[in-house]
């Protein structure tokens, strides 16, 4: 299971109530998972608020390895 703290996230609101999380790995060089590099990604369903986004981009952390 990866750890949260390994990861930097950056909520953001894609759409007035729409919310979404960055997350990028802190750890350089960049982080594998499945045999692919993984530079960054965005949490994939929006969220109705910032506080739910950063909790999404924390399971979705966690669901890597």
């Amino acid at each position: 299971m990866a750890k949260p703290s390994d990861y930097r996230v950056v909520t953001f609101q894609r759409k007035p109530g729409q919310w979404r999380a960055n997350i990028t790995p802190i750890v350089q060089p960049v982080t594998t998972t499945r045999g692919a590099a993984l530079l960054g990604f965005v949490t994939s369903e929006d969220s109705n608020s910032e506080a739910n986004a950063a909790i999404a981009a924390d399971r979705a952390i966690r669901e890597l390895d």
